[in-house]
């Protein structure tokens, strides 16, 4: 409890006194600036969660980029021939081999698709090709795996 001088008569009066014992002037509580601060605390905090997010995205964006060996294929060419992307230190089949088992499983020709992109990628604790393209207003998303060709994952959405 603190002691005020009161706005009308000037004589020291008790900061939690409704009213001024001398003079009679009401005064009134004012939460207006409590809440201003309030707010705008609340403000600070939420941007700065945001900040924090995004700022946590792009770390996991990045760090899942330089974990990939990018081998981004764009405007994938058939004459490339079998084996021809294989390296010797691996036992992974070619991308050529992994567009025909897609190819197979959907029973359409490498002519029916567009934008195609092939990745080696690690998911699902293995080495996988991702293997994205789109035919007849879908886009279609492949994982195979990198060793022994087989379908581990396949969807696709409308485009």
């Amino acid at each position: 409890m603190a002691l005020i001088k009161c706005k009308e008569c000037g004589k020291e009066i008790s900061d939690n006194t409704p009213s001024c014992p001398n003079c009679g002037y009401v005064y009134k509580k004012n939460n207006n600036l409590k809440l201003v601060v309030i707010i705008l605390s609340s403000l600070i905090v939420l941007l700065l969660l945001i900040l924090s997010l995004v700022l946590i995205k792009e770390k996991l964006d990045d760090d899942r980029y330089e974990d990939r060996n990018d081998t981004y294929i764009d405007d994938f060419n058939d004459n490339q021939g079998n084996g021809s992307n294989n390296n010797s230190s691996n036992n992974y089949i070619s991308r050529s081999d992994v567009l025909d088992i897609v190819l197979k499983d959907l029973n359409i020709n490498r002519s029916d698709v567009y934008d195609l992109s092939i990745d080696l990628e690690n998911k699902f604790g293995k080495t996988v090709y991702d293997v994205d393209f789109n035919y007849n207003r879908f886009e279609y998303e492949y994982y195979i795996d990198a060793v022994s060709g087989e379908i581990v994952k396949s969807f696709r959405e409308w485009d």
